[in-house]
């Protein structure tokens, strides 16, 4: 009976692990989506005068669309307008580097980005970036301005 155990044991362990990882991964990933389209719906409709995305996040926004799952303290948002191609833009990476919100009708590229954790399992299921020699989970939105309520200045 211990000798059967013990060559099932490993492998049911691996199995729980690797059930584990997957979830808490694909968790993080869907908690940023969630929160990435609720911001972007913002964004695209209201005005801001936030100079900053930190100063953005820190006016209620992070506490309003962020769930309890997610640190607000390390979320970066990022906007730059989309000139060009779209694919041109597939492997650049925001971070909280840029913030740009453009004017009414302009294009925008959102990124919130969150660090990622290592866990027992190498296996992800989600966006995964570098930058600055550390990797973050990534949501990205493509929004188009709305010319009624937004624009914070003159353009």
């Amino acid at each position: 009976m211990a000798v059967e155990f013990s060559i099932l044991a490993l492998p049911f362990f691996i199995l729980i692990f690797a059930t584990v990882g997957l979830a808490y991964h694909s968790l993080v990933q869907s908690e940023l989506d969630r929160a990435m389209t609720s911001i972007s719906a913002e964004i695209a409709i209201r005005a801001t005068e936030a100079k900053t995305s930190a100063g953005y996040l820190d006016s209620g926004a992070c506490e309003k669309f962020v769930g309890a799952m997610l640190r607000c303290s390390d979320i970066r948002l990022g906007a730059m307008i989309v000139t060009g191609r779209m694919i041109s833009h597939k492997d650049t990476v925001i971070g909280n580097s840029s913030w740009n919100l453009g004017c009414a009708g302009d294009t925008l590229i959102l990124e919130l980005t969150y660090p990622y954790v290592e866990l027992i399992t190498p296996v992800v299921v989600a966006d995964l970036v570098e930058q600055g020699g550390q990797t973050y989970y990534r949501s990205r939105a493509v929004v188009r301005r709305e010319p009624i309520v937004t624009g914070a200045g003159a353009c």
